[in-house]
């Protein structure tokens, strides 16, 4: 949010710069820091553009999936990736 703001207006939010994000990510991995390092939450397009700017790809994706929400092409992603599918709905949480 930008500074001083008040309430969730979209004219008060900033947007993640992901790519310089992740590159910090990366740098504690680097310095043994993680073991491992993933995202969660991600849409197929925003997991896509990551993987092209990452140096180190995530180990684990989490996700929510439930019968309304299953995302089949993103687990077939990950799967094609080699990319670990976590996923999760209220109360519930499993490996895909």
């Amino acid at each position: 949010m930008e500074k001083g703001a008040v309430g969730f207006e979209p004219e008060n939010l900033t947007q993640p710069n992901i790519p310089s994000t992740w590159k910090a990510v990366e740098a504690l991995y680097d310095s043994s820091k993680a073991r491992s390092i993933g995202v969660s939450n991600f849409s197929s397009k925003k997991f896509r553009d990551l993987l092209q700017v990452a140096r180190v790809p995530p180990s684990v994706l989490q996700v929510e999936c439930h019968p309304v929400w299953q995302q089949p092409k993103l687990h077939a992603f990950c799967e094609f990736k080699g990319i670990h599918n976590w996923v999760f709905t209220v109360g519930f949480a499993r490996q895909w």
